[in-house]
């Protein structure tokens, strides 16, 4: 596999001998006769042009419309889908860089990644040391990778007993980098968001042992300095419903929603039941969703890491099925759901878009929504990325079969563009 500048791909070799004697500078690429999958065209629209330039979409037209410029280098894609590129909105990539996140096992990663058409990712807490360098080397080219967005983390000062906060801050004291930061009353947030800024981060991650008071200054000081605020559904002391009235962008984990109504998960739910128990005893958070859907709070569901947990230990079965069917209602509720995977990297978000299909209802084009403008707008970058629009960045995914008959069909990649680059196998 080979990265290769979009500009001089697929020219034919007579024009190629051409432009080379005549030393023509290309000055971009149409892609033709191909067909547009995306939020704004849910019905596959056929037959259209797609101009590329300076590493963003030029124009968008029905084939024949419009002229082509004569410098242009022209790919029919004929028979071909063109998505935008796919998002995953919960990965980690630096937990344990010294470890099993290793630059070498990393990189291999991504580069899987960005070939099987996600062009973009959001690191939802790891060793922003580590993170910095990967996302300042996936943004300039010199390694073939998603673009990286990454977060800042924040929580109570007990949560950083975890062995994970360790590992993401070697060399230092876990609760106290600006990255993973232990804050309190106390703490001056106009400082420490300064600080998580200046660490590269796009976002504020909230975690645990938080109350709604707390979180509402963080909030309130993040949006002054420009950051997002991401969080954990449930932070102990904040509900759901604290943090969707404090401004926080997107919550995370389905499971953790069903904290509105309860404290701690009754025991008799970590037994096997049927599914009519569990469609009995969720109870119904249309309240919640209404509001979420009024304040555009996303929720980031991860569904397949649950999954995947409950096939390993069953006795976290209820942990999938309450998320599960919060899923379903939320979707229902019309909340804005973007996918994100949060396993590792064991899988990829292509799992978690067919997830969304088969286990939460959702309609095909609903889960390619979720994964392209959807995870955009959880990164609050949807005026440049998530559908396939004039101005916006040329990340784009073509597929040799459509997607809309079976999701399946996301792993028929013919080729992947990000930021006017073709990668191609």
């Amino acid at each position: 596999m080979k990265k290769i500048c979009l500009s001089f791909l697929f020219v034919p070799a007579l024009l190629l001998c051409r432009f080379a004697s005549a030393q023509v500078s290309l000055g971009g690429m149409a892609l033709t006769t191909v067909t547009i999958i995306d939020a704004n065209h849910r019905v596959p629209l056929a037959a259209q042009t797609v101009l590329i330039e300076g590493g963003k979409i030029k124009d968008v037209f029905a084939d024949g419309s419009k002229p082509i410029p004569a410098s242009y280098a022209v790919l029919p894609l004929k028979g071909k889908f063109l998505l935008p590129g796919l998002i995953d909105t919960h990965v980690h990539l630096a937990t344990d860089p010294s470890g099993v996140d290793n630059r070498a096992h990393t990189l291999a990663v991504l580069r899987q990644m960005l070939y099987s058409g996600i062009t973009t990712v959001r690191d939802m807490a790891g060793d922003a040391r580590t993170l910095a360098g990967l996302s300042r080397d996936a943004l300039t080219n010199d390694i073939i990778s998603p673009d990286i967005y990454y977060s800042a983390l924040m929580a109570g000062p007990t949560f950083f007993s975890d062995p994970r906060t360790g590992s993401s801050t070697k060399g230092a004291v876990s609760g106290k980098m600006p990255y993973m930061l232990a804050v309190t009353d106390s703490t001056n947030l106009q400082l420490a968001i300064a600080e998580a800024k200046g660490t590269g981060a796009t976002g504020i991650k909230l975690y645990a042992n938080l109350s709604p008071g707390l979180v509402g200054k963080i909030v309130s000081e993040a949006t002054r300095q420009g950051m997002i605020v991401w969080g954990h559904a449930w932070l102990q002391q904040a509900r759901p419903s604290d943090l969707v009235k404090a401004g926080v962008s997107s919550i995370s984990h389905a499971p953790l929603v069903i904290h509105e109504k309860f404290d701690k998960i009754p025991d008799t739910w970590k037994k096997h039941h049927t599914n009519r128990f569990w469609d009995d005893s969720i109870p119904n958070l249309n309240t919640l969703f209404i509001l979420m859907k009024q304040r555009g709070t996303i929720l980031d569901a991860t569904l397949l890491t649950y999954k995947n947990w409950a096939q390993t230990d069953t006795a976290m079965q209820y942990d999938y099925e309450i998320g599960k069917r919060l899923t379903i209602e939320a979707y229902k509720a019309g909340v804005t759901i973007c996918t994100g995977t949060d396993d590792d990297q064991e899988a990829f978000v292509q799992d978690e878009i067919k997830l969304l299909v088969s286990d939460a209802g959702f309609k095909p084009i609903d889960a390619i929504i979720a994964a392209t403008l959807n995870g955009a707008m959880a990164l609050n970058i949807a005026n440049t990325h998530g559908t396939i629009w004039p101005g916006k960045t040329a990340d784009l995914l073509v597929l040799d079969k459509n997607p809309l008959v079976t999701l399946d069909n996301l792993t028929s990649v013919y080729l992947v563009i990000k930021k006017g680059f073709i990668f191609k196998k």
